[in-house]
């Protein structure tokens, strides 16, 4: 039925509401809205009497300037569609002389009238589709002019009814309240989607829990997988996270998630997770309570990262770090020895070395006339300090060969006692001390110009280290494994029970020794050292009734 066989006002007005209802039904049911656009405007197109009824979209060109699309056509019996017109695709309202449309449907008004009476640059648009009435209304979605629905009338100029108005307006209002749900639930989707990925590819374990005194998951995200190889499914429903806690580390975690769920401050701890092929992984677990508008606690929402590498960092630094404070220690401790070292060999220099000169200076002078009983006495004082200052070099010099590794035993059978004697005899330090020898023969395979040294550090020690007066024994006797074992004491003050490990330490002179006092701390450093050249080793300890016992093990 056209406009030239229109129907009674009633029966039209009856079918407009019919046609306005169906409207609504069609396109807000309807998921997608395009799919009943075509039968919505049909029944419009029936109810109204009209040539065409049609939808079209506003975009933009490629420079920027408004265009309308038209999307969807309802054309009577007889009239000439224009969808596949590619006038009505793209176009630019300005160059189809349609500026004037612009301003009103942007406006929310309609545009209206006949063909004839409308501004002279709309007419060749318009008649070039044969419309001699038109009707068109704005479909606005939020905000935004979304484009424009329209009744053509091409047989008659007609006068719009306000029915067939209010009729375009309600289904332009309905269409874009359909476009308007359409782009909030795609919007949705999107942003659903959007964190989802987002949530799907962060380098961690994201998950949403119950408020709750019992773990209850909701969420876990797929992550969790790589975290502790297992599934999020099996996660969630097997309750795994607690017995997935490394067993050292639950305790521990236990106490601080019960507690954030009684006070549902945040949970933010740091621990061990074993995953289900046996690793062990460092977790940081944050998660902070989610409370709804009014203010109820509704979820916990955390997230797990895997911070293993960052411990292994932190531990690869402590060691660094202990290793370079060893470093600082060994380096101090070598940095006090050289003091030590210094102020001690020094003085044993020097001493001896003054002696050396100033007895060399008297008998090189002219002007001093000196007996022969004196000049002898003055040759033997330069020999004796020579002497002592050929025992400090070669004290020194040794202990260079032995921590280099070149010193090696040159082993041959000794008589052990006729070996002592030779020292005790040889020996310008103990003139004002008694000392025994107690041993029968004995012969033992042994370097025996070391055991001298052994020998003869050990009577210097017990000579600067115990008044005049002071006893002292050398001992000798069979070891069972066919070695021999030599001791020196004496009756002076001893050596502190604190003092006997490191007392054979290279430069270790003992805290209660005068810094002028003589001796490098080098000769015991010695006795041991040799020692253990020839497999044994040396010892200190209280000697029976009082004083210092010195022990030296020379093995077979």
């Amino acid at each position: 039925m056209t406009s030239s066989m229109q129907r009674p006002p009633d029966t039209r007005r009856h079918a407009i509401l019919e046609a306005v209802g169906f409207a609504a039904e069609g396109l807000l049911r309807t998921r997608e809205w395009r799919e009943a656009a075509d039968d919505v405007l049909a029944r419009l197109g029936k109810a109204t009497d009209a040539s065409r009824v049609y939808i079209f979209r506003n975009g933009r060109s490629a420079d920027g300037r408004l265009t309308t699309t038209q999307i969807h056509e309802w054309c009577a019996p007889g009239i000439v569609s224009e969808l596949s017109n590619p006038v009505m695709q793209d176009q630019l309202w300005d160059v189809a002389g349609l500026g004037r449309w612009v301003e009103a449907l942007s406006s929310g008004q309609p545009v209206k009238g006949h063909v004839r009476d409308l501004d002279p640059a709309e007419h060749a648009i318009l008649e070039s589709q044969g419309i001699k009435s038109i009707l068109a209304v704005p479909v606005t979605v939020g905000d935004v002019w979304w484009g424009h629905m329209g009744f053509d009338d091409c047989l008659s100029e007609r006068d719009w009814t306000t029915d067939e108005l209010d009729a375009l307006r309600v289904a332009a209002g309905i269409l874009a309240a359909a476009i308007g749900r359409q782009q909030a639930e795609a919007s949705l989707r999107e942003r659903e989607e959007l964190y989802r990925t987002l949530v799907e590819q962060i380098p961690a374990a994201v998950y949403i829990n119950q408020v709750s005194t019992e773990w209850v998951s909701l969420y876990t995200s797929p992550r969790v997988k790589d975290l502790f190889d297992v599934d999020p499914q099996d996660y969630q429903e097997g309750h795994l996270w607690m017995h997935l806690v490394h067993p050292e580390d639950r305790d521990r975690v236990l106490a601080e998630d019960a507690r954030t769920d009684v006070t549902l401050e945040p949970f933010d701890i740091e621990y061990r997770m074993v995953r289900r092929d046996g690793r062990v992984v460092w977790i940081h677990d944050f998660a902070n309570v989610v409370y709804d508008a009014a203010g109820k606690a509704r979820f916990w929402s955390g997230v797990m990262f895997d911070i293993t590498t960052l411990k292994r960092a932190e531990e690869e630094l402590a060691r660094a770090l202990g290793i370079e404070q060893e470093a600082t220690a060994r380096l101090r401790a070598v940095d006090d020895m050289k003091n030590t070292f210094l102020l001690a060999v020094s003085h044993d220099l020097r001493t001896p070395l003054a002696a050396v000169l100033g007895s060399a200076l008297t008998l090189d002078r002219e002007d001093i006339d000196l007996e022969e009983a004196e000049s002898r006495d003055l040759i033997h004082r330069m020999a004796l300090n020579a002497q002592k200052l050929q025992r400090v070099i070669n004290d020194l010099l040794d202990l260079d060969r032995l921590s280099r590794g070149v010193l090696e035993p040159n082993r041959s059978d000794t008589d052990v006692i006729e070996l002592i004697h030779l020292v005790v005899d040889g020996s310008d330090l103990l003139t004002d001390r008694e000392i025994s020898v107690e041993g029968g023969p004995l012969t033992a395979h042994i370097d025996g110009p070391k055991v001298e040294r052994i020998l003869e550090n050990l009577l210097v020690n017990a000579a600067r280290h115990t008044p005049a007066g002071t006893r002292i024994w050398v001992q000798l006797g069979a070891d069972a494994d066919g070695g021999v074992r030599i001791s020196v004491e004496d009756d002076g003050p001893g050596v502190p029970p604190a003092l006997r490990d490191t007392v054979f330490g290279a430069f270790e002179r003992g805290p209660s020794t005068s810094a002028h006092a003589p001796g490098s701390g080098v000769g015991l450093t010695l006795v041991a050292r040799f020692a253990e050249l020839h497999g044994g080793r040396a010892w200190v300890e209280e000697r029976e009734g009082g004083g210092a016992s010195f022990k030296v093990l020379l093995p077979g």
